[in-house]
Parts: structure tokens; sequence; C-alpha cells
């Protein structure tokens, strides 16, 4: 299908899978494995307790807490950041497609607000948002005390929670989700295409690709 344009005052879009030809924690992990033995650990709790539960819409606040806590064992916020600014320039932006640039642009021709609402944290979405021009990121926000990171904020940007922070984002602006678009890739996102004006499935896995059929979602395909 012939990539459209709708007509919405705000577009919501995912970042991995979607934006991004990967997972962007994935992504990281790799890149960490290579520098230290660390992301060894990291990436082990990530692929016992986290991915297959996160794709199947059933990660919790307190296993993806623990999984930041682990990521970031020894780090302060800056470090954090720090690491994340050299992750991104050395390997996260190459995964950007270049087709994500040209669609971006086409919403704002029209003054569509383009928003990205990810499940990333607020560092990493920040990097990516930068980088493709977007001045609204809504993500996983991490929980900070005396510049230590003790995991993430409540609520989760993720499944009925990243419906939630959606609707905040519209009811500041005198907006409802009937209003939006939304670009996604995983099924994990369903309860947020369903609430808005024009859900698009963006790259998606065999679960979403099939309900999407089934719903006579429009759906894209860049990979």
């Amino acid at each position: 299908m012939s990539t459209r344009v709708y007509d919405v005052p705000v577009v919501f879009f995912d970042l991995d899978d979607s934006l991004i030809n990967h997972d962007a924690n994935t992504l990281w992990i790799k890149w960490r494995y290579r520098r230290e033995r660390w992301a060894v650990v990291e990436g082990f709790l990530a692929l016992v307790s986290l991915y297959r539960a996160y794709k199947k819409g059933r990660v919790t606040h307190a296993r993806l807490s623990q999984y930041y806590r682990t990521r970031t064992r020894g780090m302060t916020l800056l470090e954090y950041q720090q690491r994340i600014d050299q992750f991104f320039s050395e390997r996260g932006q190459l995964h950007i497609y270049p087709q994500a640039a040209s669609l971006l642009f086409a919403y704002r021709r029209q003054n569509s607000t383009v928003v990205m609402i990810t499940g990333a944290d607020d560092v990493m979405a920040k990097a990516y948002g930068k980088a493709l021009g977007i001045d609204h990121v809504i993500s996983n926000r991490l929980a900070v005390e005396n510049d230590r990171i003790l995991g993430l904020q409540q609520p989760m940007c993720y499944g009925e929670g990243k419906v939630a922070l959606a609707e905040q984002f519209m009811a500041e602006r005198g907006l409802t989700l009937k209003h939006a678009a939304f670009y996604s890739d995983s099924h994990a996102d369903v309860p947020l295409l369903e609430q808005v004006k024009q859900p698009v499935v963006l790259n998606p896995n065999p679960t979403l690709a099939a309900l999407a059929q089934q719903r006579r979602w429009p759906c894209i395909d860049w990979r």
C-alpha cells in the first residue's frame, strides 16, 4: 500500500521497528557488549524476563524497573546520558528508516503535531526524537534520586499506560484520541491503535499484521 498522509491534527509514532528497523534496546545491548562484560548480564535479563513478555503485552512495572536498574548499574544519570549519546552516534542513528523522514516531513507540512510515543526510556527516546526532528516525545521515564537511577516512573508508556499518556497529551490541547493517527508495528500497541481515529500498522509483526487485515487497518511495510 502506498504511504498516505491523514488529515489529523496529531499523529503518534512508535519507535522500535517502526521509525527504526530494529529494537533500540537490542541495538544498545549489542553495542554495549563490545565494550563491557556487564552487557552479558543485561542481555540475559532482557532475554529471559522482558522481551517475550513485552511483545505479548505482559510486562509489569516491577519487571521493567528491575531491568533498568540492571541496565544502569553503577551509572549516574549523567553517565547514562553520555553512554546513550555515544551509542546513538556510533550505532543507533544508522537504523533510522529513510522513509521515516519523508513521512514526518509530510505531516509537518500540513501542520500536524508529530509525537513519538515509545516504550524506550526518555534518554534513548529523546536522542531519536532530536535526530528525527520530533519535538514531542512520550516515553518511559526514569525514576532518579540523588542522580541515581532507581527504575521507572508510573504509569509505564506501555499498553494501557501508553493510552493514558496519549490521552493526557491530547487533553492538554483540548483534543481526544479521535483527532489522532497512530503508527505502530507491535501487537502490544493494540489498545492505542483501537482508540485513535486512524490506526496504521507499520512494519507489523505477524500477529498485528493478521489483526490489521481483519480490522482493515492500513498496513505499510518498509522492510
